[in-house]
């Protein structure tokens, strides 16, 4: 079953030049579109999504961070406590970002956390992985 990216399926954040976009395309499966500067708002607008799916066990999530332009460093600081707190809720967190230095520095974060947190700069692998998990659903 093919993701479609439709907008008026998601669940929609705008503020301050930042627009965060959830699906939830089956049970325990989330999708995040983050475009422009991310903010702690936004950040907030995602953990409530994603706390209220964990509420029917661990999920898995996939953000499509290409057009992300930066973030607030309160949003970094946030989702570094947010994530901690939340490490046993994930069977696995995908991200699609434009640059390999950002890849990189989420996989040194997954060690830290000793999760599966997964970053990819190539669209087709992250989608192939968003495919198989709502393959499995």
């Amino acid at each position: 079953m093919a993701f479609a990216w439709n907008i008026a399926e998601a669940q929609g954040h705008r503020e301050d030049g930042c627009e965060a976009l959830v699906w939830r395309p089956a049970t325990g499966l989330l999708v995040t579109r983050v475009s422009g500067h991310a903010t702690l708002a936004a950040l907030g607008f995602y953990a409530m999504h994603a706390e209220r799916e964990m509420r029917s066990g661990k999920i898995a999530t996939f953000h499509d961070w290409s057009n992300m332009t930066g973030y607030e460093p309160a949003a970094r600081d946030e989702i570094k406590r947010w994530g901690k707190a939340h490490n046993g809720d994930f069977v696995g967190v995908h991200y699609l970002v434009r640059s390999k230095v950002i890849a990189m520095l989420i996989s040194v974060a997954a060690f830290t956390l000793g999760r599966d947190l997964f970053a990819t700069t190539d669209r087709p692998a992250f989608l192939a992985a968003l495919e198989a998990a709502l393959a499995h659903r």
